[in-house]
């Protein structure tokens, strides 16, 4: 049998122009590698080397042969083709040299695949948007072309491009992000002949991905082959051009998939809004009547008082349980995955029965109604077990976040004046066991307070409860104080909010079921620690008040890697998650996201930025966005699944809830406006008083401390804190605006904004965690200048911020940012009260 004898290149090149002359009216690479036996790649590069030498045109229909004979093909210089071989071989990147002729600029590629461009082919229009345009404005005498915008990340503001291109002439390089084209960046060195005049440029693009990785090798190559050094023209005149910065574009309302929206418990918003505000009995007041009451309320709201079914009682500990029983004795009611690893599942009868035997320990122990049991336990069995039991007795149960050191535990108890502190021995943060024993003996020690342990892996504390005298579920007034939460202290000193039994139960079920869209058998999770509002709201109470299963958690969600909450979601059947914008964040910058099974996904604790929203959407499930604070119980600000979203727009005011944004003296301000969000009216989910007495409402309104903007739809976007709103120059920013900005950069992960004190206003500084965990020290300068321009293109002409880079940003359990660590950080000050900091 013969042997197959390959072809040469040069008897392949005529075979391919002997096939193309076959086909006149244009050949395809597919075709012709199919008709050669060779790969794509290599009938790209054979298509585009007969074109480069003139035997062959592409054009609308593919590749033809050149009518006439082939034109002399221009050739470059032979130091410049080496250049461009030795960048490309030192790289392995696609390598471009841009060659300046009497023509203009013209392109020539090396690279392993793809359709390299000709030397010949013209340079773009958007030339400024490349890392070799800019050489070429930076070093060279060209006009500046239209600056329009490629891509969001297009630098089309004169005074940022003026210093811009002063950069490129102090370090001899350019660098785009996605300027150009989303995913890719590139960086490009000027060439000069030996009189120094411009020639050209010589470049590498990479996907973004990794550029931050390539970027040292990459510049040093480039340097070297081109043998640039820095301030090589630095009498170059600056540019300038009359335009006024871009705002990022809002985008269009978002409607949730139909198969959501069909099935959602809440169809007409509007309706629903409507009547919640003209007639709030029949609308609150008949939501109500499905739970059980002792003595029905006499008036659903009082306007006066603002408390919600005044003359009723109930009970919210029985209304959790008691109610759902025999008919779900034997459903589970909470799901709890322990710190070691542990998976337990427990019925509303186990829960029911636990709980009432604790309540009568609570009572045999000198616990009565109104007196308060301060709780410092982890999320898991015990910790919700000891908050219904003292709901079941009318005790106030005051939920203690372990982690708080013994000085802030000290203070809150005192504070609060607990007259027993049930405490677990230790907790689990990421598979690690941290004693809590002698933190507790310490906090308590002189204070005469007994101590009920809750001694972890003996089931001490249960078989206790079983062997006391069951207690039976208390009648309460409806605004009977049934918890004290501490807020989360992110701006200040943490204080202490009470909640009562029959308007957080009502507010905080309805928005489990209408917001959130709760369906029967489904199972709920959130991220919050259990003794934070959202877990105390989402994670026990609301999915108890309906009938409903839980899953607690432990231990951090994404421990011991983001994986394993993927897994977790999958194989336990989550349906609902509500998380904090910090997780989501994480698990985007992650990156490998894994089908949970998810059927909603709520965010709440700060602004959740367009890209996360989006990430949100495309890798776990519809994103419910929600806005609402420790005082208020329950969301207040949301997009319910009838309403379209608006990425970056928590959403509309929820039925009960009137929101409007007004200036310092209460005056409204027009939609576009930035100023105070206030409150109207607050749902029926709102605090019935505070530990020091003290409220938020002033002249009729309540005033929440954050900056807002409301658009002509009635969408609210949150901005910030007030004490947190930044003055640079004439303008005034919100926190979140100025971070929405920095996410939306490709190479931003995270991001804080804060304002310092200056001699005329504030200095802006902005905190940065790169999408790349070890970003190079080489390429931080360089970032820091790209973030500047971006700011400036997109909140307008500000003085340039400072630029920190930081591994990662201080939260509070509940995922706040603490910024106010951030900036006693800048200013060498006591940070204060750092007890809810996450570990």
């Amino acid at each position: 049998m013969a042997q197959r004898r390959s072809l040469t290149t040069v008897q392949t090149a005529l075979k391919a122009l002997a096939y193309l002359a076959e086909h006149p009216e244009g050949v395809g690479a597919k075709e012709l590698a199919r008709h050669l036996g060779r790969s794509l790649s290599a009938a790209y590069a054979l298509l585009n080397s007969l074109v480069e030498a003139g035997f062959a045109v592409k054009g609308e229909r593919g590749y033809r042969p050149t009518p006439g004979p082939p034109p002399k093909a221009p050739s470059l210089p032979y130091p410049l083709e080496e250049a461009l071989e030795e960048v490309y071989l030192r790289t392995g990147e696609r390598s471009y040299l841009l060659l300046l002729g009497p023509e203009g600029p013209r392109l020539r590629t090396r690279g392993r695949q793809g359709q390299p461009h000709p030397l010949g082919e013209s340079f773009p229009p958007e030339w400024h948007a490349l890392a070799l345009g800019k050489v070429l404005l930076a070093f060279g005498p060209f006009p500046l072309p239209p600056l329009t915008p490629k891509t969001p990340f297009t630098l089309t503001d004169p005074e940022a491009l003026e210093a811009e291109l002063r950069r490129v002439r102090e370090s001899g390089l350019a660098v785009e992000m996605e300027e150009y084209a989303l995913g890719v960046s590139g960086i490009a060195a000027p060439l000069f002949d030996p009189e120094g005049r411009l020639v050209g440029a010589i470049g590498v693009k990479v996907p973004t991905r990794r550029f931050p990785f390539a970027f040292p090798r990459l510049a040093r190559a480039l340097l070297e082959v081109a043998q640039v050094t820095p301030h090589l023209r630095p009498e170059a005149p600056a540019v300038r051009l009359p335009e006024a910065p871009r705002p990022l574009e809002r985008p269009a309302p978002l409607e949730a998939p139909e198969v959501l929206r069909q099935g959602a418990n809440l169809q007409d918003y509007a309706a629903a809004y409507r009547e919640s505000l003209q007639d709030p009995e029949g609308f609150f007041g008949g939501f109500a009547r499905e739970f059980h009451w002792f003595r029905p309320w006499e008036r659903a709201f009082d306007p006066e008082t603002r408390l919600w079914f005044r003359g009723g009682l109930t009970n919210a500990a029985l209304n959790a349980l008691d109610r759902h029983l025999p008919a779900r004795a034997r459903q589970v009611a909470l799901v709890v995955l322990d710190g070691e690893g542990g998976l337990s599942k427990w019925t509303y009868r186990e829960v029911g029965e636990l709980s009432a035997g604790l309540a009568g320990l609570f009572l045999s122990l000198g616990v009565r109604p109104g007196d308060r049991v301060a709780l410092y336990l982890p999320t898991g069995l015990e910790a919700a077990l000891a908050a219904l039991a003292a709901a079941r007795i009318g005790a106030v149960h005051v939920a203690l976040p372990v982690g708080l050191g013994p000085e802030a535990l000290r203070e809150r108890l005192k504070a609060s004046g607990a007259r027993l502190l049930v405490a677990a021995d230790r907790y689990y943060r990421r598979g690690q066991p941290v004693p809590l024993r002698p933190l507790v003996e310490e906090a308590t020690r002189g204070l005469g307070l007994e101590v009920l342990w809750a001694p972890r892996g003996t089931g001490e504390l249960l078989e206790r409860a079983l062997e006391a005298r069951p207690a039976e579920p208390l009648p309460l007034p409806a605004d009977h104080p049934l918890f004290l939460l501490h807020t989360s202290g992110s701006t200040g000193k943490p204080k202490g909010v009470l909640h009562g039994h029959g308007g957080y139960m009502v507010g905080v079920a309805w928005a489990l079921r209408h917001l959130f869209d709760l369906k029967p058998g489904e199972l709920f999770h959130t991220t919050a620690d259990l003794f934070w509002i959202v877990g105390h709201s989402f994670g026990l109470y609301a999915p108890l008040f309906l009938g409903g299963t839980s899953l607690l958690l432990e231990d951090r969600p994404d421990h011991p890697s983001p994986a394993a909450f993927y897994e977790r979601m999958r194989t336990l059947g989550v349906d609902l998650l509500l998380t904090s914008p910090a997780f989501l964040a994480a698990l985007r910058r992650h990156g490998e996201a894994r089908p949970t099974g998810l059927r909603l996904v709520g965010s709440v604790g700060e602004a959740l930025h367009p890209e996360v929203w989006h990430w949100a959407r495309d890798h776990l499930a519809w994103p419910l966005d929600n806005w609402w604070q420790t005082e208020l119980g329950a969301p207040a600000l949301a997009t319910p699944l009838a309403v379209p979203a608006k990425p970056g727009f928590v959403g509309v005011p929820l039925p009960g809830v009137e929101a409007r944004v007004v200036d310092e003296r209460g005056e409204v301000l027009p939609p576009g406006a930035k100023g105070h969000l206030v409150l109207l009216r607050a749902g029926p989910a709102q605090m019935v008083g505070s530990l020091n007495g003290e409220g938020s409402w002033r002249g009729g309104l309540y005033w929440t401390g954050d900056l807002a903007v409301m658009d002509e739809e009635g969408y609210f976007q949150i901005l910030g804190r007030t004490e947190e709103m930044i003055k640079v120059g004439e303008a005034r920013l919100g926190t979140a605006e100025v971070e929405a900005v920095l996410l939306s950069h490709p190479q931003v992960a995270e991001a804080a904004a804060l304002g310092l004190p200056g001699p005329e206003g504030e200095e802006l500084v902005v905190f940065v965690v790169p999408r790349v965990k070890a970003l190079p020290e080489e390429l931080k300068p360089l970032l820091a200048e790209k973030l500047k321009a971006h700011l400036t293109k997109n909140l307008g002409p500000i003085p340039p911020p400072r630029v920190v880079f930081a591994e990662r940003l201080p939260r509070t359990r509940s995922g706040k940012i603490l910024r106010r660590l951030l900036k006693a950080e800048l200013l060498g000050q006591d940070p204060g009260d750092t007890s809810g900091l996450e570990e």
